[in-house]
């Protein structure tokens, strides 16, 4: 069992303890404990199996979810819910003199809790509405996982040719991508390639939350990436690229101590009318070479300029 998630939420296993000791001091100072021969076993037993199923949803739902908003929600209901559970089975062995308060108040927590866990369980299938969208635009709805690349998940080039001639024979307008991540065979040599694996995962995660449903990302070559863009004219493509571009510009990647800031360099063109798969990509390979040349200049006349 992994509990890296658990020890991200010391406020969350603070609060749920204090609800128990704060149960247990209120029962302690209201009330005297009653005998074992006045004590109903079977409500210990109903009532205490509700309770220790709230403390284990709570224990679960914390080595399970990362800190926010969902986990907060479902955790301070679950509390509620608990205290009033706690308050009810703590009832078996205390009593309480007649002007006590806390009996009368043992049942109202339950329901906020309820609203809460409610809430939280809305937002949690929204969250799952949107990782069944990322999921989708993985498989490109197609689950032929023999085809999927092992260290980013993505489709290899094999299967990316198949497709890509399938769209070309059916014609419609097609945009296809080229990306590629600079300086890469650098930050391995720096880092490592356990690190680089871990480098293009997150890449390929960028470029599939920046990419359409309809769209299929694959892994085309090392740190190469091919998108397939149908019924995408050029200008729209190219827009996505650099957005894909921008994103990536921006992403912090942390390897150890280090936060390490990548740039890519990108080619887009739409397919003609008849081309074959061979020619497309020759023409896609051409223009990603000029862009890789221009931007070696650029930076050669930079270096020189210092």
């Amino acid at each position: 069992m992994n509990f890296t998630l658990l020890k991200l939420h010391p406020r969350m296993i603070v609060l749920t303890l204090s609800i128990i000791v704060l149960a247990l001091l209120l029962c302690n100072m209201m009330g005297t404990t009653k005998l074992w021969q006045e004590i109903d076993w079977w409500d210990v037993l109903g009532e205490g199996g509700i309770v220790l199923l709230t403390i284990l949803w709570q224990f679960f739902l914390l080595l399970s979810r990362p800190p926010g908003r969902v986990t907060t929600l479902l955790t301070v209901g679950l509390c509620c819910f608990m205290f009033s559970g706690l308050l009810d089975f703590l009832d078996e062995f205390f009593r309480y003199p007649q002007e006590a308060w806390l009996p009368l108040i043992e049942n109202i927590p339950a329901p906020f809790g309820m609203i809460l866990i409610s809430r939280g369980l809305y937002l949690w299938y929204q969250e799952m509405l949107v990782l069944n969208a990322q999921l989708r635009r993985r498989e490109a709805n197609v689950r032929e996982h023999q085809n999927v690349d092992s260290v980013t998940w993505l489709y290899r080039a094999d299967y990316m040719h198949e497709q890509l001639r399938l769209q070309l024979e059916q014609g419609g307008r097609y945009c296809v991508a080229v990306v590629d991540i600079d300086q890469f065979d650098t930050f391995n040599r720096r880092f490592g390639h356990p690190e680089g694996d871990r480098l293009l995962r997150e890449i390929a995660e960028l470029i599939l939350m920046n990419a359409r449903l309809t769209d299929l990302v694959c892994r085309y070559a090392g740190d190469r990436f091919i998108l397939l863009m149908p019924q995408l004219a050029l200008p729209q493509a190219s827009l996505q690229v650099q957005q894909i571009a921008s994103a990536v510009k921006h992403l912090a990647f942390k390897s150890g101590d280090m936060a390490v800031f990548h740039t890519l360099t990108t080619a887009v063109i739409e397919a003609t009318k008849g081309e074959s798969c061979q020619a497309l990509l020759r023409r896609l390979n051409t223009q990603f070479a000029q862009q890789k040349s221009d931007k070696a200049g650029v930076a050669w006349c930079d270096h020189m300029s210092r």
